[in-house]
């Protein structure tokens, strides 16, 4: 059992809106199959079987809660429910990815962004969430907030018994530094090369010292827990500048 509920996020009503006019729509074909003037039985079977997605899809969304708490996140649907510690969690992958339409002459326009977030836990089990979920721009932070102090507690001791710290498309270790994943092998960047590094547009930029070419870049879907590879960077070479 988890600790005490702090906010609970419901099905997206676009979506499930979307399913209720899909579903309409394909019922009025049912309909029009079976009694119209000319019955159709072939297509009314046809339309009978594709009304069962918009179904179930609009019943899975009616029921979708995420439950936010202390110590943990429960997730509950039509189909089943999940519970998961926070402190149980080994990789958090993070994608928001913003959808444009380009017109001639005037440029890209925004037009929605597509969200999902991916914890992997206990012996490798996992838990999706994403643009299903409503309001996914605010669920997103608070996945982070709330997965941050166990996360970060396990790759600091990781880092500080010797380990390499494995992001996926970036390494970190305390003897060498940092290995960014390119095309071909690695990128090995030495601590005391190590220029920059920030979070923009959906990936992790790393420039070392002297670089005039483009920077490294990988994208954060592809870098497990890259808020806590943030933060551990920031620790570090806080600690190395002022010794």
């Amino acid at each position: 059992m988890l600790g005490p509920e702090l906010e609970t996020y419901k099905g997206n009503k676009g979506f499930m809106a979307a399913m209720g006019i899909l579903g309409l729509f394909l019922a009025l074909m049912l309909v029009l199959a079976f009694v119209s003037r000319h019955p159709n039985p072939v297509l009314g079977i046809c339309v009978l079987i594709l009304l069962v997605g918009p179904v179930l899809t609009f019943l899975w969304l009616l029921s979708l809660r995420v439950t936010l708490h202390s110590d943990g996140i429960s997730y509950h649907t039509l189909f089943g429910e999940k519970e998961m510690r926070w402190d149980a969690v080994d990789r958090f992958y993070y994608s928001a990815i913003e959808t444009r339409a380009y017109h001639l002459g005037v440029g890209a326009t925004p037009v929605g962004t597509t969200y999902r977030f991916k914890f992997v836990y206990a012996e490798g089990k996992t838990l999706v969430l994403g643009s299903r979920v409503a309001k996914p721009e605010k669920l997103g932070p608070k996945l982070i907030e709330y997965s941050y102090p166990a996360l970060f507690r396990k790759v600091v001791d990781q880092f500080n018994n010797g380990q390499e710290v494995d992001f996926g498309a970036i390494r970190l270790s305390r003897d060498t530094g940092i290995k960014v994943k390119k095309r071909f092998g690695y990128q090995e960047i030495p601590w005391n090369q190590v220029s920059r590094w920030w979070i923009q547009e959906g990936r992790f930029h790393i420039y070392h010292q002297g670089q005039t070419g483009s920077y490294l870049a990988p994208r954060i879907r592809k870098i497990p827990n890259a808020f806590v590879l943030n933060g551990l960077l920031n620790s570090i070479l806080k600690q190395r500048a002022a010794a």
